[in-house]
């Protein structure tokens, strides 16, 4: 896999409706209460956990090639280390390196 360099930006839009709409309203709501971080940082920390946590799936599933996943362990943990929710990922990474000792890969085409 070759080397990102880490100057790359993306900007995400998107819409959400129903249930996904009321849970990210609960997000919001609870971060209200509990803090002054500005909307843009929860947005980001949302986004930056469940990319994170989709690579570790995809890892402990055997989706990617032992290169790749070494090179990722590497910017995960220095991305990972910049979130608010650092202990949540720690726990999706000892779930999918647990999941992935014991069931192997699984087709998704099944």
């Amino acid at each position: 896999m070759k080397e990102h360099p880490m100057e790359r930006m993306f900007t995400v839009e998107t819409t959400l409706a129903g249930g996904l709409a009321e849970l990210y309203a609960q997000v919001l709501e609870e971060f209200e209460k509990g803090s002054e971080i500005p909307l843009s940082e929860v947005n980001r920390t949302l986004l930056q956990t469940g990319v994170i946590q989709h690579l570790l799936m995809m890892r402990g599933l055997g989706l990617m090639d032992g290169e790749k996943s070494a090179v990722l362990d590497s910017l995960i943990k220095e991305v990972a280390g910049d979130t608010i929710m650092w202990d949540l990922i720690k726990v999706a990474e000892r779930f999918w390196e647990q999941a992935q000792g014991g069931g192997g890969s699984v087709n998704l085409q099944a």
